[in-house]
This record gives C-alpha cells, structure tokens and sequence, in this order.
C-alpha cells in the first residue's frame, strides 16, 4: 500500500506541477481562456477579473501539487485537490458534451488535448487522489507544521515572481503558435492544407456585420472585425495569422515572402498602448530599421479609422499598418506593444515593449539571422529545462533533509524514552 500511495502521489502531483507551472509562466495565456469560460457562462461583465482569476487557480494549483508531491500539509491538500479535480471532471464533462469553447486550457499552450483526452485525464487524476484523500490521516510528517508552510511559501512566491514577470514583460518560456523559430509560412500552408476547418472573416459596413470566406472576401468599403474558425480540430487550435491593410486588403502573404528584414511591433489595445513618448521611441526605432534596410510594420487590432483619430491621420501614411483582431495580435505577442524580428517568414526573436533599447539600437538585426535565431531557441528550451530540473531537485532535497531531520528527532525521542527510570 505504501508503494502504490507514492505512484499516486508522483502521478499527481507532477502533473498538477506542469499543468500550473505551463500557466503560470502565460498568464495573459491563462486569462484568455479565462474569459472564454466566462463568456460561456455569460458572465463577460466579469472579464476584468479573468487575469487575477488565472493566477490564483494557476498558482493554486501549482502548489497542491507540489504539497501532494513532498507530503507536506496532505490534509489540507488533499481537500484542496479533490475539490479541484472533481470540478475539473465536471467541467470537462460538461465541454465533452456540449463543446462550447475549442481548447480547456488546462495545459496552456504547452499541449492540446481533445475534450475526450481531458476527460480521460482528469479521470485518472480522480483515481490518484481519492485513495489519497481517503489517507489523508495516515500520512507522516517528516517536519514540523512552520517548516511545512515555509517551504510551501518559497515556492509560491518563487512561482508568483516568475507569473509577475511575464505578465509585466513577455512569457519565460513561449509555447504559443508565435514562438521564436516559428516558420509563419509553413504553418499558414498546413492550416490552409488542413480540410477540417474554415476561417470565416467579420467585416462590417453601415452598421451592419457580415461573414465571408477567404475566396470571397468584401471591396475596401466594408471593415475588418474578426475572424474564427469553424469545425475547427479538436486536437490543436488552427493557425490564424490573417492581416489586412488600410483599404481591407488581405496582405499576409506580402509580409511573409518578402526578403526584406522587418521589425513587428504588436499592439492588440492601442488605447492602453500609446503615449507619446511610445510614438517618439516608435518613430526612432523606423529610422533605424530602414537605415540597415529593413521595414518597420505595426499590427494593430484596431481600425484605420481609430487610428487616425487617435495618431493623426499623418501617421497613416508614415507607418506601415497591419490590422488584424484581438485575438490574432495577443497571440502574436503577449506584451501590448511587444517587438518581434521576422526574416524569410521565421520569427527570429522577440522583445517585450519594455525590452527593446529605445533609442533604435537595433543592431541584431545586421547579424546572421539563422544563427541569432538558433540561439534564441536553444535559450527558451535552456530556461525552461533547468527550471524544471532545479524544482525537481529542491523538491528531493527538500524531501531528503525533511527525512533526514526526522528521523534524528525520533532517534533522539526513543534514547530519551528508553534513558527514563522505570
């Protein structure tokens, strides 16, 4: 029995460890499929809260794992799992039968699972933790109720600092559609090649919206809206990278066949975005980028018309637009206002608003491409390896010197007992 609790403790809480650290490190991600859930639900009114609610579930979890996982406070966790994991299983339940919304979100962007494969999961998970909760009693402390806590508070903070800054910045470690080394033009080709689904385009026109194919797209009077995709697979979210210029033209193609260097930047709220410092370091950042022979484009999820009125219509014509949805320029870049590098359709790197030298040193951009782009690759996968290498080996430290420790203190209360006169 005792061997077949600690395959139970592994199997759960490792995977609530991933599942919450994969959100954690997205928590724009997160609040996404946050808001989905509400709207769903018609609680859109409550979207505002959909960034902090990601977190505290993300990192909720993250720590109910890592508490199941070494044994410490298990009568607490235990409660805190099987709550969890039988909403999970309802929830899941219920998207199996209904399918109101493509992907649950519960590995972020790291893995997608079919409805059906969640189920399964979240099935498997019930099994682990029910025998678990039934001994949540029986469980050993290894250290007193104050170390318990202190470590259990070291690693949310630790995980709550990592959340912090990718929310303030960009994600630690990108897994989303727009990754660094992404090629933009093989992705588009496989979605286009895929038959199991269908971007339809929003436009509108007085008024009035209406739904169109990419065969058969509106004149430039009508405005781009949105887009979405019908029977989508349920295996992995399609790849939507559909750009528009002033006129409603679709111009992706022209962006990603170019030879032409360009440096992106990626706005998905101008309102929040622009200052006029921004639009000054913006403006720096052109001359610089045409100087070595590149091209500044700025995405937008907006309209020519708002952004003339917020801009002035002079920027019309001293920028290069893209426009696009919501949902397109969030995916692109996490960080409203973020940069990314792109060169024969690969996304060479990324920068968050706030880490792009504002004052257009953007010489990167004159070095080997292929190489920077290796190099970028190679540091994501770095950052996230070691991190899951170093929380593994603290967890078994941690774990090893808790033993450790309790041992000698029994050691020493049974030499105590036996030292007693009769």
């Amino acid at each position: 029995m005792k061997h077949q609790m600690v395959i139970l403790r592994l199997v759960f809480g490792l995977t609530f460890i991933f599942s919450g650290f994969v959100k954690i490190i997205d928590p724009v991600g997160t609040s996404l499929v946050i808001q989905e859930y509400l709207n769903v639900a018609h609680l859109g009114f409550l979207s505002f809260l959909s960034v902090s609610t990601g977190v505290i579930l993300s990192l909720l979890e993250f720590m109910v794992g890592v508490a199941i996982l070494m044994r410490m406070r298990m009568k607490e966790a235990s409660w805190l799992a099987m709550v969890m994991t039988v909403f999970f299983t309802i929830l899941t339940l219920l998207l199996l039968i209904f399918d109101p919304i493509q992907d649950c979100g519960c590995f972020g962007e790291a893995a997608y699972l079919t409805h059906g494969e969640t189920f399964f999961k979240n099935i498997l998970l019930l099994v682990c933790i029910i025998p678990i909760f039934i001994h949540r009693k029986d469980f050993r402390r290894d250290s007193s109720v104050f170390v318990e806590w202190l470590f259990l508070s070291i690693y949310g903070v630790i995980a709550l600092g990592f959340s912090m800054v990718s929310y303030i910045r960009m994600p630690v470690v990108e897994f989303g559609d727009f990754k660094t080394g992404t090629d933009i033009a093989v992705k588009l080709s496989e979605a286009s090649e895929s038959r199991n689904f269908e971007t339809i385009f929003i436009y509108e026109k007085n008024g009035e919206q209406r739904e169109f194919s990419l065969e058969d797209l509106p004149d430039s009077t009508w405005t781009y809206i949105d887009s979405k995709d019908v029977s989508a697979p349920e295996d992995e979210a399609p790849f939507d990278f559909y750009v528009t210029n002033e006129a409603g033209e679709y111009i992706t193609d022209t962006l990603i066949t170019t030879d032409i260097p360009i440096l992106m930047c990626s706005i998905y709220n101008l309102d929040r975005f622009y200052t006029e410092q921004r639009w000054m370091d913006i403006n720096i950042l052109k001359q610089r980028v045409e100087e070595i022979g590149g091209e500044l484009w700025i995405l937008v999820a907006s309209t020519p018309e708002r952004v003339s009125e917020l801009l002035g219509e002079d920027a019309l014509t001293t920028f290069e637009f893209g426009y696009t949805d919501y949902k397109t320029a969030i995916a692109v870049h996490r960080s409203n206002g973020g940069y990314l590098y792109i060169n024969s359709a690969f996304i060479i790197k990324k920068w968050s608003r706030q880490g792009l030298p504002s004052d257009g040193d953007i010489s990167v951009m004159e070095k080997d491409y292929d190489v920077m782009m290796i190099h970028d690759i190679i540091k994501q996968q770095l950052i996230y390896e070691i991190s899951i290498v170093v929380l593994l080996a603290s967890i078994a430290i941690i774990r090893y010197f808790c033993k450790v420790i309790a041992m000698r203190r029994l050691r020493k209360a049974r030499a105590e007992s036996s030292s007693d006169p009769l």
